[in-house]
């Protein structure tokens, strides 16, 4: 008798990758873009272009894709629609008009104090371009001190000098980060270690504004701020291989979420609640570690 050969064919999906490619330029001045942070929409996948407003991002599929930048509308567009150049339109920030006089600053008030010794939580990024935004409330007291000066952060490191931006936001209907403040990207520079990162602002001229505000930070992906590391899984002795884009930023705990927010996949979320083991931070939000100086 002849033997019958049954072949089965397993139906496997086959994903398609392809590598988006292109440089983002100004549609008005055909400059090119450095730091727009680019995600996928509804995906924790994303990346940031370069100084020379370059990128690349892998995806799996035709997906939504979002650029963000500093100064520029932010834009959706579908994948297998992205060209080069891609380019982004500038919008306009309306600012209240300031007076600056020859007078100097002779008060300071320094809100949102830390003490960097008593910090042991950090918020990082991994390799996704993330954004946490803290909200400073505006107090009748800062009539007297209404100029922005400094901006410190308390960063870990563990690369040489790597670069984060600030975006300065008002405060929508629902709570949330819109409408910028200031149109350009304000970066700043964290040493390797622990250490409070100082932004000098005094020369923007920037007014709290009376419903409030919220500084932001923004990681880069970018090839300077890349952290190759080794580690072990637990009960493993196997050597994994890790990436992170650095700083970390230090974070403090907060009985409620109001004043946290985390931007990615795209959309503003309020911050997690912590389910850390320390007792410290056990059922506490974590509120990024920005101390403001503000001055006449």
């Amino acid at each position: 008798m002849k033997k019958l050969l049954v072949i089965t064919f397993l139906h496997i999906p086959i994903l398609s990758f392809c590598q988006l490619k292109s440089v983002i330029i100004n549609n008005q001045t055909k400059e090119k873009i450095p730091y727009v942070n680019i995600w996928v929409e509804n995906e924790n996948v994303g990346t940031t272009s370069n100084e020379k407003g370059e990128f690349k991002l892998e995806i799996d599929d035709t997906k939504i894709i979002i650029f963000s930048a500093i100064g520029f509308e932010t834009k959706k567009i579908s994948s297998d629609s992205i060209k080069e150049p891609l380019e982004l339109k500038p919008i306009t920030t309306e600012l209240d008009e300031i007076i600056i006089s020859s007078k100097k600053s002779t008060q300071e008030l320094t809100i949102g104090e830390f003490k960097k010794s008593k910090i042991n939580h950090y918020f990082g990024c991994g390799i996704k371009p993330w954004i946490t935004a803290r909200f400073f409330k505006y107090n009748e007291q800062y009539a007297n001190t209404p100029f922005l000066k400094k901006i410190r952060i308390l960063t870990k490191s563990n690369v040489k000098d790597s670069k984060f931006n600030i975006r300065l936001y008002n405060i929508n209907k629902n709570g949330e980060p819109e409408n910028y403040i200031h149109d350009q990207n304000i970066v700043g520079i964290a040493k390797k270690g622990k250490k409070t990162t100082e932004i000098d602002v005094s020369e923007l001229n920037i007014e709290f504004p009376e419903r409030g505000f919220f500084i932001a930070i923004e990681w880069l992906i970018i090839e300077e701020n890349k952290h190759e590391y080794n580690y072990t899984m637990k009960d493993s002795r196997k050597k994994l291989e890790g990436i992170s884009y650095e700083p970390a930023i230090g974070t403090i705990p907060a009985e409620t979420d109001e004043n946290s927010w985390i931007f990615n996949q795209g959309k503003w979320r309020k911050v997690w609640q912590s389910k850390s083991t320390s007792r410290k931070f056990e059922n506490k939000y974590h509120l990024p570690a920005i101390e403001l100086t503000l001055i006449n």
